[in-house]
């Protein structure tokens, strides 16, 4: 399949050159100690296309895991079971449904997809890592991401970034345009300290969205049945 296809109207922003360079290098490693799996390394930019793109997620890397990461971050796969979601991604869900207020019955999309779909782009600065092994691929991706978020922020200054973490937080110099930029702890650091993730980043979030586009994003659903 031609990057075009695959990437669609993300080549507009994508460096060309980066994204070869990088795919060679992936595929001279060994996929049995990659993570994510290789068909999902760019999953994101299939999930949300540039055209809806309102929002950027910017964490780390990937889950270090076999087999957690699923290409949009934070994501968990469906069949995860709730005892079973990978700390991260409590903290996060935690926050975006902020428990402090009462709720009717709460539909939450784990694989984080929705999120992606509604227009957010929730990729890593690493887009791999090596299993067991975190940051073990920094160095390789640093460039990709750095122009990519030059060019995105170049080319559509309406997009807000949130950046979770100081690995994150170090490509903020690479945001050349936008009408907000959020930075927070990564959701590791709350999760090894027992602590919470202010529930403020989401709603934020929508504020700024309600101003620029006069909509939000969904992060859960909620019915009238039953309580939470």
């Amino acid at each position: 399949m031609k990057a075009s296809e695959y990437f669609g109207d993300w080549m507009g922003v994508i460096d060309t050159q980066e994204l070869y360079r990088v795919v060679s290098w992936i595929g001279k490693l060994d996929k049995t100690t990659l993570c994510p799996a290789s068909q999902n390394i760019f999953r994101a930019f299939q999930a949300c296309p540039l055209k809806d793109c309102k929002v950027v997620f910017l964490g780390q890397d990937p889950y270090p895991q076999q087999g957690v990461a699923t290409g949009i971050l934070f994501g968990n796969s469906k069949d995860t079971p709730e005892d079973k979601l990978s700390p991260s991604l409590q903290i996060v869900k935690e926050a975006a449904i902020n428990y402090e207020i009462p709720h009717n019955r709460i539909e939450f999309d784990n694989t984080l997809e929705s999120w992606a779909t509604q227009g957010i782009l929730m990729i890593n600065t690493a887009f791999t890592c090596e299993i067991g092994r975190v940051g073990s691929h920094f160095d390789m991706w640093r460039s990709f991401t750095a122009k990519l978020i030059h060019n995105l922020s170049s080319r559509d200054g309406g997009i807000i970034y949130v950046l979770f973490g100081n690995q994150a937080s170090s490509f903020k110099k690479y945001i050349v345009n936008s009408p907000k930029i959020i930075e927070v702890y990564h959701p590791a650091y709350f999760a090894r300290q027992n602590k919470k993730m202010p529930y403020s980043v989401f709603t934020e979030i929508n504020q700024e969205l309600q101003k620029l586009y006069g909509q939000k994003i969904e992060f859960y659903k909620e019915t009238e049945y039953g309580t939470c």
